[in-house]
């Protein structure tokens, strides 16, 4: 008998259920195709396809920011970019199915902590008024700043260690 006849079925299924297990890496421009995906199936704080083009969302990759994506089976689930040079969240998505687990807040944190070793005290963002988003925001310590003529609204955050 070899070591896998000896194996329960438990530990068997524990690398498949690593493997599944979600992960958080930096984006890079061929991430495009999924970045695309989620933004476009999300239901608030929507965005008509070729509003912005590739060329811009690779420019917050790698010139004036940094994004993220977390993956599920090797599928993008949600993603974040934060632009350093303008001080804000530039885009934080999460595909509705892979919504209530967590990704948002791992992508919000990695993306805020980030954004604050550029030596930045404020941050900004804008998103609707009336949206998942914004109590999303608000429950971690963004503030209302502006209600916007387009329906948004301003959000900011100050680092309380500047």
């Amino acid at each position: 008998m070899n070591r896998l006849d000896e194996a329960r079925p438990q530990d068997l299924a524990r690398p498949r259920a690593e493997a599944m297990a979600p992960v958080l890496r930096q984006a890079t421009r061929d991430d495009l195709p999924g970045l695309w995906r989620v933004r476009y199936a999300v239901s608030e704080n929507t965005l008509a396809p070729g509003r912005i083009a590739d060329d811009e969302v690779i420019a917050q990759l790698e010139t004036t920011g940094r994004g993220w994506v977390v993956e599920e089976g090797g599928e993008i689930v949600a993603f974040a970019i934060g632009d350093a040079s303008g001080a804000n969240v530039w885009a934080l998505f999460v595909d509705p199915r892979a919504e209530g687990r967590g990704h948002g807040s791992r992508l919000h944190d990695t993306m805020v902590e980030w954004l604050w070793t550029h030596g930045l005290t404020t941050l900004w963002l804008t998103t609707g008024a009336h949206t998942k988003a914004r109590g999303f925001y608000e429950r971690r310590g963004w503030r209302c700043t502006a209600a916007l003529p387009n329906g948004q609204v301003r959000l900011e955050l100050t680092d309380a260690w500047a």
